[in-house]
């Protein structure tokens, strides 16, 4: 399980290729409402001064902090690959936040002190630390806001079963989850309530309705996509995923020529929580 953790956080190393797949994502959404501003809409940060961002990567939600909190804010991005330093940095320097970036991973949180930050962000990350969850309540301030995002489950449920068949087909058996499957069920729409009530009085929850949609024209983007997220869908026992990878790309784009279009779900969640039931230190 570790292992495949691991192995997954990994593909995010080249920190300009995830940047550059974030914006082929963005642009083939059919949710016109950004999810960062469907987590932050409504709430009030013009105090939050003292802000983390866990599994910060290139700084996708610090952007979102524009115009949002207070005018003499610092932001410390939390990412367990040291490539993203310059990225985020300079995502901070776009929305005039001053800003830290440390690559010590998840473990810094317990580095922290008590009641110290006013807001925490985390999206799509909290599923390869939730053992983290009562030390993220622990270092908020009691007036604080975490705020998660994460994938609803199923995930991708039209897409998976595509990629179980391609296998089939291929005599490839697809045994268990697939590694993608493995990771985001740590933290999603099924257990995540269950995991924050401990932690936090209240826990505000939002669906985010959204598909990612390629056309035959720009099957290129979509190829691009799967090349980089390969990992999370070829199974472990699967020693020769190069071959399944192109295997699949290829059968893809025999299936898009006809139908003209390959939509995929993507449903997220997003959590509110607030008054830190984790006192300790306090």
């Amino acid at each position: 399980m570790k292992n495949t953790n691991i192995k997954l956080a990994e593909v995010f190393r080249d920190a300009l290729t995830h940047k550059n797949i974030a914006d082929i994502i963005a642009a083939h959404l059919t949710n016109t409402l950004d999810v960062r501003d469907d987590a932050l809409n409504g709430l009030d940060l013009t105090q939050a001064k003292n802000i983390l961002d866990l599994g910060c990567g290139f700084g996708f939600f610090t952007k979102a902090l524009h115009d949002r909190v207070h005018p003499e804010a610092k932001i410390t991005g939390i990412d367990c690959h040291p490539q993203y330093e310059t990225l985020y940095l300079n995502a901070c320097n776009e929305v005039g936040i001053h800003g830290e970036f440390n690559s010590a991973g998840a473990s810094i949180i317990n580095q922290f002190d008590s009641n110290t930050f006013d807001l925490i962000l985390c999206s799509y990350a909290l599923y390869y630390f939730p053992g983290y969850i009562s030390e993220i309540s622990r270092i908020l301030k009691k007036d604080g806001i975490f705020v998660a995002v994460t994938h609803s489950k199923p995930h991708m449920s039209e897409f998976t079963l595509y990629v179980r068949n391609i296998l089939l087909k291929n005599k490839m058996h697809p045994y268990g989850d697939l590694p993608y499957e493995v990771l985001i069920e740590k933290f999603t729409s099924e257990n995540a309530t269950q995991l924050l009530y401990p932690w936090f009085r209240d826990v505000l929850t939002k669906d985010h309705i959204s598909s990612l949609v390629f056309e035959k024209e720009n099957f290129s983007d979509f190829v691009q996509y799967f090349r980089f997220k390969h990992p999370f869908f070829i199974p472990e026992d699967q020693h020769d995923d190069e071959k399944l990878t192109e295997i699949i790309l290829e059968t893809l784009k025999k299936d898009i020529e006809v139908n003209k279009t390959l939509k995929i779900t993507k449903d997220d969640v997003i959590y509110i929580c607030s008054g830190p039931l984790n006192t300790k230190g306090n």
